[in-house]
This record gives structure tokens, sequence and C-alpha cells, in this order.
């Protein structure tokens, strides 16, 4: 399963494309919007946006894809039941912002088009933050939940195949675009992502200034390709910003840990102060009615003092 998400301006635009004709295009399932045309989804999507107007991007465009292998199983409920469930898993409440998904049959292998409104139904917005790597691990763990081939097997196995067809140069420049994708979204540091693609078999050359990776150049098979050859994205300079933003989110995301953490154990120390405050008081009253029974028992139990009997006799006391 392959999940593809692009973040854009115009629903009508998007709603336009999948109803194309050629396309063979048929809405499975819609929230909040109507199917009916792309007219009218549009114009049901655009009425929304409008309770955050100062969202610019609020098309959430997820091209859904699955091998050639699964297209007799896939039919269109389980289509709907997996693009529900890959809404949860990206954090999207299916029922709590508008969304539809058209599938098209164009093509060989079985894929639908799910757009998603990101202003949902109270004016927030639907965050769009690392939405390439949470794609990517929603649907691999949608195929072990429901049984599915592995796309990204079949895909490597497809371009591997492709691979073996192309000069050395651009063979090798397309290995090393499949392992970065594999490997610099889970990165936070140069030394890992190097770690990483070494146990692929590729070798990097870093250049640093002050501290600061510059330039970075991979070595496969004996052949030298720059970053930015392989990708503009896999420039020395780009390639540092990215680790940086990756690091910065993890560091974001154990502190908010350790902050949690810390205010469940002074929240635990004051309901234990609480508690044996509690139990002082109590111990205290039993101590004093334990006390008082005590004094009480010893009052009883104590011997009354012997009474003297006293005769008179014209007016004195015999004895004295």
């Amino acid at each position: 399963m392959i999940g593809k998400v692009k973040i854009g301006k115009s629903f009508g635009a998007i709603c336009q494309y999948v109803f194309g004709e050629e396309k063979g295009a048929e809405v499975l399932a819609s929230e909040g919007v109507r199917g009916s045309s792309a007219a009218h989804m549009a114009a049901d999507f655009n009425a929304q946006r409008e309770l955050n107007p100062n969202l610019g991007k609020a098309v959430m465009h997820v091209a859904l894809a699955w091998p050639a292998e699964e297209k007799e199983r896939l039919s269109n409920e389980r289509m709907e039941e997996l693009a529900r469930a890959y809404l949860k898993e990206m954090k999207v409440d299916p029922e709590g912002t508008q969304w539809a998904l058209v599938r098209h049959h164009d093509q060989a292998h079985p894929h639908s088009h799910l757009i998603i409104n990101r202003v949902d139904n109270q004016g927030a917005t639907v965050s769009d933050q690392h939405n390439y790597r949470n794609s990517q691990e929603a649907c691999r763990k949608l195929e072990k939940q429901y049984g599915l081939v592995s796309a990204q097997a079949v895909s490597q196995d497809n371009r591997r195949a492709v691979r073996e067809q192309l000069p050395a140069r651009a063979a090798a420049k397309l290995f090393l675009q499949d392992a970065l994708s594999r490997h610099l979204p889970h990165a936070t540091s140069a030394e890992e992502l190097t770690a990483a693609l070494q146990r692929d078999g590729i070798g990097v050359q870093a250049t640093y200034q002050k501290g600061q990776l510059q330039a970075v150049v991979f070595e496969r098979e004996g052949l030298h390709l720059k970053g930015s050859e392989v990708g503009r994205g896999y420039s020395g300079n780009n390639l540092a910003k990215t680790l940086a933003a990756q690091q910065h989110q993890v560091q974001q995301q154990r502190s908010a840990v350790g902050e949690a953490g810390q205010q469940y154990g002074q929240h635990r120390v004051a309901l234990d102060l609480e508690a044996f405050g509690r139990e002082y008081a109590a111990q205290q009253q039993t101590d004093k009615a334990q006390q008082q029974a005590q004094e009480r028992a010893a009052t009883q139990q104590a011997p009354k003092p012997a009474q003297r009997t006293i005769e008179r006799s014209g007016g004195f006391q015999l004895g004295d």
C-alpha cells in the first residue's frame, strides 16, 4: 500500500481531476460533501474552508495505491475500509472533517484518491507535519494488519529490474535515491544517516564547516555522486536542514514526555502527602481514644480509700 500526500490550494482543480471521465471515476465514500459532481463537491469543500480563511493550503490530497496482485481482493468496500483506517493512522478524524474517496479504473493496479479538508468542522487546522514519514508508517502498519501484499517489496523488485537496464551511473543514482528515501526520514544526525547507508553498501564522504554539514558525496560500486546530483533535497545544506528539523522534533517529543513525567511525579508526591496527613490525623485520634479508654479503666479498677469510723463521747473524739 502506498499513500502519496500532497498539500494544495484549489479544491476545484483536484475535484475536476478525480472526476475525470477518462479515469472511470467512482465515488466510494464521502463525509460532509456531495459526490454527485466535481462542482458540487468543490463547493462544499470551499464552504467549510471559510471557517478558517487564513489557511491558504487547505487541500490534502492522498493518492492511495496497491500492487496489481491485490486487484481481485480489493473490492470497493475493502478500499473504503482501508481509507478510513488510513485516515485514523494519519490522525485525521473521519467524522471531524470533510473528505471524499474516489476510485479510478484506468490503471492495472487498484488505486483511489482521498481528498481531505484541512479545515475541520470546528474551523481548526488539520496538521500536515511529517506527512511523508507518517504516511509510510501508516501504510506499513495497515499492510500487516490487513495481510496485504507489501508494496515496498514489489516496488523494490520493479526498480531493481529497471536498474539492471540502466547505465552504471544512472543505476547508482536510482539506488541512492531509494536508499535515502528509506533512511533519511528516520535519521536525526549525519552520523545516523551515514551508518544506515553504509549497511546498504553506500559510502559517504562529508565536508563540514564550523561543525555544520556543507557538502556530501556518495559512493556506490566505485562511482561517486554529489548529493545534489542524486537529488536537490540530498545536497549537504538541505540534508543538514532536514536532519536538524527531525532532531528538533525528537527533542520536543522527549521534552514533552519528560515534562509530563515530572508533573505526574509532583502530583503523586502531593497525593502521598495528603494521604499521609489523613493517616496521621486518624492515628492521632485512635491514640487519643485508646489513652482515654485506658484512663477510664484505671479509674474504675483503683481501690477506694478506707473510711475511718469516728466515735463521739461528750464532744470528744476517742483516740485523740
